[in-house]
């Protein structure tokens, strides 16, 4: 079989009010923490390093734990337990006898975290998610289509470190209140699903977009959105199974390539 598939990252969006702004990059963040001259910079810096949950992240904060400022060690320190890399253990532990009080206890606590992880336990949860509508927008219309997106939703998110997807809405409040965690509802939709020929070829497209909503006022928050696309020769696409497959696989692309990014969005709806 002969998938070919294009995945389209969509930049990650935050809302505030009606105005789009772009977060700064792990790239900007670590110039940041490496040279700006108040402190102050240097740990707000550390701290949005750690809710990345990208990997690049980790050398940046590393370096971090050597600041000459206090405040700014400790922020590193959290923020590493934050990202949540195990590989961050070795350089922790270096820090155990920091002469800053602060400093140490952040330094065990991450430790202890990190330790957790590398034996094959989860990140601890830090927020929870519950799943609200999930709409097909496009002319396809198929029961089973949503029904796929919540389940390819569901299941993408509880993948990601540090959450848990709760079992349903009205359970939310239950769960927020018994495990001491913010809530964040996430809706979605698929903006298109469509095939389309293109010479020789048939070329399946989605696109998929999740708005998320900070509980319990359901305000909105953040968007993802992102897309995907896969071909199959004209023969092959005659072949319904082939062709049910592919457009199966194409629309799980696009979920993927939505919630790839999705983490840095989710801390900013819980408010973290």
């Amino acid at each position: 079989m002969r998938w070919s598939f294009a995945l389209v990252l969509l930049a990650l969006s935050l809302l505030s009010g009606s105005v789009l702004a772009a977060p700064p990059t792990v790239r900007e963040l670590a110039e940041r923490l490496k040279n700006g001259e108040d402190f102050r910079v240097r740990l707000q810096a550390a701290l949005e390093l750690g809710k990345t949950a990208d990997p690049d992240a980790l050398d940046p904060l590393i370096a971090g734990l050597e600041d000459p400022n206090a405040s700014v060690r400790t922020a590193a320190a959290a923020a590493l337990e934050q990202l949540g890399d195990p590989d961050a253990i070795p350089a922790l532990k270096t820090k155990r006898l920091d002469r800053s009080d602060a400093v140490r206890k952040q330094v065990k606590t991450a430790l202890e975290s990190l330790t957790v992880i590398a034996e094959g336990g989860p990140p601890p949860a830090r927020l929870l998610v519950t799943i609200g509508s999930m709409r097909n927008q496009t002319a396809v219309k198929a029961p089973r289509i949503e029904a796929e997106l919540e389940s390819e939703s569901r299941k993408k998110l509880a993948a990601l470190p540090g959450v848990d997807v709760v079992a349903s809405k009205d359970d939310s409040g239950k769960e927020s209140e018994k495990k001491k965690l913010p809530v964040v509802m996430v809706s979605g939709h698929i903006q298109k699903l469509k095939a389309q020929r293109e010479g020789g070829e048939i070329v399946y497209s989605a696109s998929v977009e999740y708005v998320l909503h900070s509980m319990p006022g359901q305000s909105i928050a953040a968007t993802v959105s992102g897309s995907a696309s896969g071909t199959l020769t004209e023969a092959e696409a005659k072949d319904e199974r082939r062709a049910s497959e592919l457009r199966h696989a194409v629309l799980s692309a696009a979920i993927d390539s939505a919630l790839r990014r999705a983490p840095r969005a989710l801390i900013a709806a819980a408010r973290l």
